[in-house]
């Protein structure tokens, strides 16, 4: 019997067939401009969303942010796909018609504004929730809504400052480090990405949307409840929180290799400390006390670690089950598990750059595991086909590209 579409059963048994996105029926309106919000509606976007992006008339920050390559940015495209867009001029009344025809049909709208800006644009949730009742609408911002710092301005360098994680890490110096990964903007999308999900399944059954507050100052200090439990515990900072105490851990560190490279092990449980020993040819540490700070420990590994490259080392430890790791670059760490294993990498179709290659949102419900996906370049022609979805006739089209309040035809870039 064929494989019918949509059993799980059949699915197990066959990965080919396609499983209906979960999100497939779910129409989102896109208010976003910066990181946080872009990657909430990715994610969105991913799991079968219709998500329908509205932008400004004149392109934003992220449009100009590099890697800029034959005048595209690949910061904005890694995370703008499969999305409609519509250009308005949201000071205009009629805009403001316009983009309410949109929301009076959406399930979930994402903005990431200071809070207040929505309302003085005249789209803020009290307004909004009347002419959508089950609209759910999520703010994501630096502070959340109702905090002392609602208006205060804050980036993920800030916030990872003022939430301890640049604290922890600090160098053996003591001066903290620049963040390698825009951790605040992650977590708080994740946070967004998670609470509209509840949101949804709460709707069945009460059939009323909400307002959701997302912080990225309280998603970033979320990282931190391991250690926060113990200060507020004894109100006192944690031993843990100095970065000394890590840095002199034996089995649970970073050790420089001959070449310059680096290994990270983390041999913590007692049968990984002794598959570690010996396939280090340590025999003599297996009944060296491994757990707590150790710097002569510490500095007996880093000298032996010393003797050859990273290269060898991984080859040694290959198939040693003991939590040993290279410290990947970029390049090696999309080739560290072959993509095609886990369909992490796909392609977006954009007419000027060609295949680009993405990571998509590692989600297990992701409609497209690693199938092409198509960049809406041309915004001038996404409003238009937007309009007229709408109802709205070539005339009334006419008049609002004359009156400035949507685009005109785009002009083809070389």
């Amino acid at each position: 019997m064929a494989a019918q579409h949509g059993n799980i059963i059949d699915f197990i048994s066959n990965p080919e067939v396609i499983l209906a996105p979960p999100l497939e029926n779910v129409k989102v309106v896109d208010f976003t401009h910066l990181l946080p919000g872009e990657l909430t509606s990715s994610v969105l976007t991913d799991l079968g969303a219709h998500v329908t992006r509205v932008e400004k008339l004149k392109p934003g920050l992220a449009q100009f942010l590099p890697p800029i390559v034959k005048g595209e940015s690949l910061y904005f495209w890694s995370v703008h796909r499969d999305e409609k867009r519509i250009a308005v001029d949201l000071k205009s009344e009629r805009a403001l018609e316009i983009v309410q025809r949109i929301i009076k049909d959406a399930d979930v709208l994402v903005e990431n504004f200071r809070p207040g800006v929505m309302g003085r644009l005249g789209l803020g949730y009290g307004k909004l929730h009347k002419i959508n009742p089950r609209l759910i609408y999520c703010s994501i911002s630096s502070y959340g809504q109702n905090s002392t710092y609602s208006q205060r301005p804050g980036h993920d360098v800030n916030l990872q400052a003022e939430t301890g994680v640049m604290h922890l890490s600090r160098s053996a110096e003591g001066v903290p480090q620049m963040p390698g990964t825009l951790l605040s903007d992650f977590m708080s999308a994740m946070l967004g990405s998670i609470s509209i999900l509840a949101a949804l399944h709460e709707r069945e059954r009460t059939g009323k949307g909400r307002h959701l507050d997302i912080s990225m100052f309280d998603s970033v200090l979320w990282t931190q409840c391991l250690a926060a439990t113990s200060s507020l515990y004894t109100g006192s900072e944690p031993q843990e929180a100095d970065p000394r105490y890590r840095q002199e851990l034996a089995n649970y560190n970073v050790f420089k290799c001959k070449d310059g490279r680096y290994i990270a092990a983390a041999p913590l449980e007692p049968q990984f400390w002794e598959i570690f020993c010996k396939t280090l040819g340590r025999d003599d540490l297996l009944n060296v006390f491994a757990f707590g700070p150790n710097v002569k420990l510490r500095d007996d590994l880093a000298a032996e670690f010393q003797k050859k490259t990273m290269a060898e080392w991984v080859d040694q430890f290959r198939d040693a089950e003991c939590c040993i790791s290279p410290v990947n670059t970029i390049q090696e760490a999309l080739q560290f598990i072959p993509a095609k294993e886990r369909a992490l990498v796909q392609n977006l179709i954009h007419p000027v750059l060609g295949e680009v290659p993405q990571l998509r949102t590692p989600l297990p419900f992701d409609r497209k595991h690693g199938a092409d996906v198509d960049a809406r370049t041309d915004v001038a022609a996404s409003t238009r086909e937007l309009l007229e979805e709408l109802g709205y006739d070539e005339q009334e089209i006419e008049s609002l590209i004359e009156d400035r309040i949507v685009p005109a035809k785009q002009k083809i870039k070389n």
